[in-house]
Parts: structure tokens; C-alpha cells; sequence
């Protein structure tokens, strides 16, 4: 197990005051890590500092946090060598902070060289092989320091916004029901097929709730997905695929009834803001990806021989662990969490 101590933080005399935590992969990774640092922050005396570095397209939601004293993001997108370049930018003012604490959340060959440059003591290194999910080994990653015993805590540490003026924005109400789908998966073993979200959604107009709207989010990456989806559903989707920023779909999902989604940063940002969340991982590792949370349930191919494959394309002439996943069978698990979190 990788997740570990450097310097026995309790032997230091000298009280602890700042932390710095990085974390530098993409946008759901950033999301996961946050219930934690939500927890940490919560749990320290109002005096302790977190500092966060993070990369330019992961840093919105940060922001938006009370969590953090400050937040430091690299450029580069996800090209190494620049993102050093950009971190020797900000080298003097993170080295003179002189931090009591680094929480390596990464822990690739740039958070190294980064913990080495700042010359900080006591840190502790994230877990990159364990089969358990990405969000225990950050829980582990910050619990192993004894600085606080941490756990998931939903996240709800935003700084104010206007609420009215968000939904006003993108012609939505706050009294309207809504489900978020998302087929957002990264490749064909990803993605379950768009007719059956159709399927789904029509189902559940038909046998639990007529005034369901359905509503897509998301990157442009998945505008010619939304734009079927919008040809046979018609004014039952809302479709603002493209344009909202993330922290404005975070914002959304913390509103919707349910979100159904693939494997996905939106998958993740749903379940850690505390909204009934159904994900479809297909080929997706399930135990890196489940968090097993009261108002998640995900179908994953964990128990097929081929399961958890990893693979972009099936070896066989059709995704087996996407077909046997049948609308239906979404819609009753959707109904069974939603009884289960007392929103059905």
C-alpha cells in the first residue's frame, strides 16, 4: 500500500498552521478529493491555512469553496512538462508559505519534483494501485497525517451565490422536477446506447411521474449525442450541453431529483454534492469508481468474467456489460434509491 508518512508528523514541536494539497488530474478526480478536504477543513482549528493546487480547467469548483485559503492552478492542460514551467511561476510564493503539511493527492512524477522543490517535511502520498475506490484512498492519503479522522461529507461548503438568478439564466424553476442524464462516457465501452435513455426517460413518465423534465449538461464533446436525444424527446429534454461552466452544472445537479450518468466528472460531482445518483460504468474498474454512498447505486460489470476490463473497444460483437442493462432495470433501481433517500 503507497499511501503513507513522511516524517512523524507527531514528533514535530512546531504547531500545524498551513497545508498545501495537490491534486492535478482531471475535473471528477479534483471533484472527489473535495468531500474530504470539506471534512479536514471542518474538523481543524479556524487558524490552520489549506492552500490547494490544482490545474486551470479543474480550479472553478475550488474557487467556489470556503474549503480553501487559497487556491494555485497550473497551465499547461495536461502537457507535463509546461505545467512545471507554470509551477516555477508560482515556486517562490508556495516555497516562503513554508508548509507544515503537504497532502500529495497525485503522486506522479510532477508532484514529486514539487514536493521536493518546497522542501516540506512531513507529507503523505496518495495510493495510485489499491483495488479500492479513488475516494477512501484520499480519506486514507489525508488520515494517515493524524491530523483528523476524516470521512465523505457532502459537499456544501460554496461561498453565496444567487440562486434565483441561475435557474432564471438558463429558463429553468426551482419548483419543476428534474432528472439529469448523462451519456458522457469517454469511449464505446462507455457508453449505454442513447436509446435507451430515450426509452428510460419515457417509461418514467409513463409509470412514475408525467411532469418529469429531463435535462443533459455537459462539454460540447457530447452535443450530437444531446441533439438525438432532443429529436425523439422533444420539449421533454432540456438541453444546455455547452452552456453552462462547471461550477453552474454543480450548482444544477444539487437541485435534480436524480442523475443517471456513465462514467464520467459529472458522475462524480452528482454523488459528492449529495444528489441520487445511478451510474452506468460499463467497462469502467468498479472498484475504483463505486463509492458504495446511501444514494448511489451503480451497475457495473464486476461480476462477468471479462468485467472491469478497462478496454475502449469490446472484444466481443456487442458490449455485453452495457446490453444486459436494461431500461427497465435502470428505472427500478432509480425508484428503489429514491425510496431508499426519501425523495420518491
Amino acid at each position: 500500500m503507497e499511501t503513507r508518512i513522511v516524517h512523524d508528523i507527531a514528533t514535530n514541536d512546531k504547531p500545524i498552521k498551513k497545508i498545501l494539497v495537490m491534486r492535478l488530474q482531471a475535473g471528477g478526480d479534483v471533484l472527489i478529493t473535495l468531500p474530504y478536504l470539506q471534512d479536514l477543513r471542518n474538523k481543524l482549528e479556524a487558524d490552520v491555512q489549506i492552500d490547494f493546487l490544482t490545474r486551470k480547467e479543474t480550479e472553478s469548483v475550488p474557487r467556489a469553496l470556503t474549503i480553501f485559503h487559497k487556491v494555485y492552478s497550473l497551465g499547461g492542460g495536461r502537457n507535463t512538462k509546461v505545467q512545471f514551467l507554470s509551477f516555477l511561476l508560482f515556486l517562490p510564493q508556495l516555497f516562503f508559505k513554508k508548509y507544515d503539511v503537504l497532502i500529495d493527492l497525485q503522486n506522479h512524477k510532477l508532484s514529486k519534483w514539487i514536493r521536493l522543490l518546497l522542501r516540506v517535511k512531513t507529507y503523505a502520498l496518495f495510493d495510485k494501485n489499491s483495488p479500492i475506490y479513488a475516494g477512501d484512498r484520499n480519506k486514507n492519503t489525508i488520515n494517515v497525517l493524524d491530523l483528523a479522522e476524516v470521512k465523505f461529507s457532502i459537499l456544501n461548503s460554496f461561498k453565496v451565490i444567487d440562486e434565483r438568478k441561475l435557474f432564471e439564466k438558463f429558463n429553468l424553476t426551482r419548483e419543476q422536477k428534474y432528472i439529469v442524464i448523462n451519456p458522457a462516457g469517454a469511449f464505446e465501452n462507455r457508453n449505454w446506447p442513447l436509446d435507451n435513455y430515450v426509452s428510460f426517460c419515457e417509461i418514467w413518465n409513463q409509470q412514475v411521474d408525467p411532469n418529469t423534465k429531463f435535462l443533459i449538461l455537459g462539454i460540447d464533446q457530447i452535443k450530437d449525442k444531446s441533439l438525438y436525444l432532443i429529436s425523439k424527446l422533444g420539449n421533454q429534454l432540456i438541453n444546455l450541453v455547452g452552456q453552462t461552466e462547471m461550477i453552474e452544472a454543480i450548482h444544477l445537479l444539487r437541485y435534480a431529483k436524480l442523475v443517471l450518468s456513465e462514467d464520467s466528472g459529472l458522475l462524480h460531482a452528482s454523488y459528492t454534492v449529495g444528489t441520487p445518483t445511478v451510474g452506468i460504468l460499463g467497462a469502467t474498474r468498479n472498484d475504483w469508481t463505486n463509492p458504495k454512498l446511501p444514494h448511489t447505486y451503480f451497475f457495473n460489470s464486476s461480476d462477468m468474467p471479462c468485467g472491469d476490463c478497462m478496454l475502449e473497444q469490446c472484444k466481443f460483437d456487442e458490449v455485453k456489460c452495457l446490453a444486459r442493462v436494461t431500461p427497465q432495470a435502470v428505472l427500478d433501481a432509480s425508484v428503489r434509491l429514491l425510496v431508499k433517500t426519501n425523495q420518491c
